[in-house]
């Protein structure tokens, strides 16, 4: 992990210096040359006033990260939005029939049931109900915080719970009593009118009828029209609300934070503030030294702000992206410019070891005109052209210039830009002119 850690001594200082490390980030990312997404996140445990993720889209991310392709609307699934609520009446005739989805909270005595549409009839509507919305895990955590999200069958957990509970023939008598109760909650899609607890598919189960029991009337209902779904694509943006968003699994590679006091004021990090002299007729030097002294008035606290880059992950993923290149029809390892060993190899049969050499001379020698490439000239006697290949393959060079038979009967270097899918035959004379102009590319 590469971590940096800033310290201002004004709230306005520090946005500056937040915004200078996000523009270095997005700087460096750029320059890494695979791609990524920026979202506003949430400061989770770390906390602080805001913070912003950078991440790597890929199939087998963790994270989820909403984006409007049309605006700047770009978020972690966490910190979304839920669309707006526009014609509620028409959009729960759209729909037949609900499923219930439960948690429990971490004391065992509340159970929260949410309503949520799973059918539809047969009809056109908006892209967002083309399929059944899924429970948006951080809508109800914000709702009910005291939510155990990672009980898998809250309802078993629940029923055995009070079943214990109840059971039991001893108590303190000083302990109050635990009352279990559920609450209720609908999404706008549907109908509030009065259901038994857990969906038509659970009526009459034992285990619905077990929960109803231990409840009784313990019940409330929260009336407001929720949307409790988490987010589809296509859905309508919150950003623009003139176009749809789009989900993309990511793996999250860096991570910047505006802390503010969150830190400073626990440890009571401070620093003393220059003191501004009162205006007074008098400017007696000892009044203005007196008033130059450090006193509690004059303190204030740091202002902090920490950002980090996980580098391991960084590395796995320009490897994912890069060797899934639609150009790279063998699969091999290819590395940005910037993260490979060396910028080109030079690979050549022992016939041609003498004009290697020129090549490398010609690349990664400095002279008027020509910025030199970090080159290395595989030189090892040992090993054929063919292994070198498999070799260079094998490293991910983004450049290989190769001397072979092409350059023994036609004086013709055969330079392969894997990023690109290019192998194309150049003079001698013509590399730096042919590398040079595709360098920006890899």
């Amino acid at each position: 992990m590469k971590d940096l850690y800033t310290f201002d001594a004004t709230p306005q200082e520090a946005e500056r210096t937040y915004d200078k490390a996000r523009k270095a980030y997005k700087n460096f990312f750029d320059e890494l040359g695979i791609p990524y997404l920026v979202a506003i996140a949430h400061s989770g445990a770390i906390g602080g006033i805001h913070s912003h993720e950078y991440h790597f889209p890929t199939m087998n991310g963790e994270d989820t990260i909403v984006s409007c392709e049309k605006c700047s609307y770009s978020v972690n699934e966490e910190m979304t939005d839920t669309p707006g609520l526009r014609d509620v009446e028409t959009s729960r005739a759209d729909w037949t029939r609900y499923e219930s989805w439960f948690g429990i909270s971490k004391d065992r005595c509340h159970l929260v049931e949410a309503l949520l549409p799973q059918s539809k009839r047969p009809r056109k509507i908006h892209s967002s109900q083309q399929k059944p919305p899924e429970i948006n895990s951080y809508m109800m955590k914000k709702l009910f915080p005291e939510l155990d999200l990672g009980i898998e069958d809250p309802l078993s957990t629940f029923a055995e719970y009070w079943t214990k509970e109840r059971s039991a023939t001893t108590r303190q008598a000083t302990e109050a009593p635990s009352i279990p109760h559920l609450t209720r909650v609908y999404d706008f899609r549907i109908s509030n009118a009065s259901v038994n607890i857990g969906s038509s598919g659970n009526k009459g189960k034992p285990l619905m009828q077990k929960v109803s029991d231990i409840i009784g009337r313990n019940i409330s209902t929260n009336p407001l029209p929720l949307n409790l779904a988490r987010f589809q694509d296509g859905d309508q943006c919150p950003g623009c609300e003139n176009n749809s968003i789009k989900l993309h699994r990511s793996v999250e590679l860096g991570h910047t934070f505006y802390l503010g006091d969150r830190y400073s004021k626990p440890m009571n990090a401070t620093f003393t503030t220059p003191p501004i002299p009162r205006a007074t007729d008098e400017t007696d030097t000892q009044q203005i030294q007196a008033q130059s002294a450090p006193t509690e008035a004059n303190k204030a606290w740091f202002q902090m702000g920490c950002h980090g880059i996980g580098i391991s992950r960084m590395i796995a993923a320009a490897a994912d992206s890069l060797a899934n290149n639609s150009n790279n029809n063998k699969q091999r390892l290819i590395w940005p410019r910037v993260m490979a060993p060396f910028e080109a190899a030079i690979l050549a049969t022992e016939e041609n070891k003498s004009a290697a050499e020129e090549v490398w001379d010609l690349l990664a020698r400095p002279t008027e005109g020509w910025n030199p490439l970090d080159a290395v000239l595989d030189d090892r006697d040992d090993k054929g052209l063919g292994w070198k290949l498999k070799d260079a393959d094998l490293i991910g060079f983004p450049i290989v210039v190769i001397l072979g038979s092409q350059f023994s009967q036609q004086g013709l270097c055969e330079v392969s830009i894997p990023r690109l899918g290019t192998r194309d035959k150049v003079e001698m004379d013509g590399l730096r002119d042919y590398i040079g102009t595709r360098l920006d590319r890899i």
